[in-house]
């Protein structure tokens, strides 16, 4: 795609990701210390800073490519849905003529006790085991998979004395009520 920026960015990116990928020593750093850690090993002016490799592999093959995303794990504005749907069941004669509706819902909110981190003190320790990853690679021969810390499960934080009020999840599920006004002729 001559001219197009925007592949030729992503044929960048690629490239850089090969070069890493295809560098025993390259891809073993980044195993192990992410793209931070290319910064520090001679990367040959790659201009690693804004690439994320999981970023990269995500945009071309989905989700669980199998390279770590921590940011993705440790966004709060992620974690929950902005939008929710609600289906209500109205008559004929509500649809023809309109009426007010009391809709009963269910929704997610950060926890206020513990400002959503799940730890009764807001304190989160990194954890041990995967560095604060949230993924540990388990080599089986010449193989190495990545798979989800089985101590932090995958959020690369360990709570110690979890939240009494939201038992550690980090958020609390409101029932609530609205009344909707439902405007006549409504078909839908």
């Amino acid at each position: 795609n001559q001219g197009d920026k925007q592949a030729e960015e992503k044929f960048k990116l690629v490239n850089e990701a090969y070069e890493v990928l295809s560098n025993d020593e390259k891809r073993s750093v980044y195993d192990r210390y992410g793209k931070e850690g290319l910064r520090g090993s001679g990367g040959g002016g790659f201009g690693f800073e804004d690439i994320d490799l999981g970023d990269i592999f995500s945009s071309f093959f989905g989700e669980g490519f199998g390279f770590n995303n921590s940011r993705q794990k440790n966004k709060k504005e992620n974690k929950f849905p902005s939008d929710l749907q609600v289906t209500t069941q109205i008559s004929f004669k509500e649809a023809v003529f309109g009426c007010k509706k009391n809709i009963n819902f269910t929704y997610k909110t950060f926890c206020k006790v513990c400002d959503g981190t799940g730890a009764q003190d807001k304190e989160e320790t990194t954890c041990s085991h995967c560095h604060g990853r949230g993924q540990m690679g388990v080599k089986q021969g010449f193989m190495t998979f990545v798979q989800t810390c089985s101590h932090c499960q995958g959020t690369g934080k360990i709570i110690k004395n979890k939240c009494k009020t939201c038992h550690g999840n980090g958020y609390e599920e409101i029932n609530d009520t609205i009344e909707l006004d439902i405007p006549e002729g409504v078909d839908t």
